[in-house]
């Protein structure tokens, strides 16, 4: 009975792992077999390598990425540029999310006139970006100071389908339209009227008919409003010795130009109205 139990003990002991076989016989005091020690020492050695694997793990530069958490670990920073560098036909790097969030968010602390946040540079002669939208609004760029420029460019060239509301600082309302413009005589864009001081309307481009209301006052009606437009009068012959012909756009009627003179306009006036 006893010589079996002994054999069991030996049996158990063989099927034990080499290290665990070192442990039992360092507790029992049996010596091991040299096979037995090196093997326990490599295993021992790899577990020592896994543990200061994990520790490693999401360290500082050099470290492995891991995804779903912050890279590097919270109190840690890549001192030097992480460069992913590809050679293929379509993309370097592809991010996407296949839930309800965005794709990729990139910030930085560069200050003005240094490096932009993100830079796409194509060192041949293809686009250097490309943005597409199922949408009605394709993306916005927004602006602490709303005066700031949204952006700046070298290029002269004409951007085809671009759409804008202001063109040096003035709205679209604020220019004639083409179907107006085209209603101008000639190519100039410039009407004019020459203007007795009885009020008949002489040499002209684009009036239809002009007036006398008073001593002083004169109208002069054009075959399109005018209320867009720059008007200047002056007098025919010698210039005045005293104030300036005043000039403006009849609020009860856009096609028409109401004159005030200082005094009597012995010789007429010009009016010219540019648009």
């Amino acid at each position: 009975m006893l010589h079996k139990r002994l054999s069991n003990s030996k049996e158990t002991t063989a099927r034990r792992s080499p290290l665990a076989a070192w442990l039992g016989a360092s507790r029992s005091g049996a010596p091991l077999s040299r096979s037995a020690r090196v093997t326990a020492l490599v295993a021992g050695a790899s577990v020592a390598g896994l543990i200061a694997a994990s520790l490693a793990l999401g360290s500082g530069s050099g470290g492995a990425l891991r995804g779903g958490t912050r890279n590097p670990a919270s109190g840690l920073n890549y001192t030097g540029e992480t460069e992913i560098i590809a050679s293929n036909s379509s993309f370097g790097t592809r991010q996407s999310n296949k839930g309800s969030g965005g794709g990729a968010i990139y910030g930085c602390r560069s200050a003005s006139g240094g490096n932009a946040c993100i830079e796409a540079n194509n060192l041949n002669s293809g686009n250097a970006f490309e943005f597409i939208a199922s949408g009605k609004v394709g993306g916005s760029i927004i602006l602490s100071n709303k005066t700031g420029a949204p952006l700046t460019t070298n290029a002269t060239g004409v951007a085809t389908g671009f759409n804008a509301n202001f063109l040096e600082g003035k709205q679209a309302k604020d220019f004639v339209p083409a179907t107006q413009a085209s209603s101008f005589a000639q190519t100039s864009q410039l009407l004019f009227a020459v203007v007795t001081q009885t009020g008949t309307l002489g040499a002209n481009r684009g009036a239809t008919g002009a007036s006398q209301t008073g001593e002083k006052t004169y109208t002069v009606t054009f075959n399109t409003a005018i209320s867009k437009c720059s008007l200047t009068a002056s007098p025919v012959g010698a210039a005045l010795t005293t104030g300036s012909i005043g000039v403006a756009v009849s609020t009860g009627n856009a096609n028409v130009a109401e004159i005030t003179a200082p005094s009597a306009l012995a010789l007429g006036f010009n009016l010219q109205v540019i648009c």
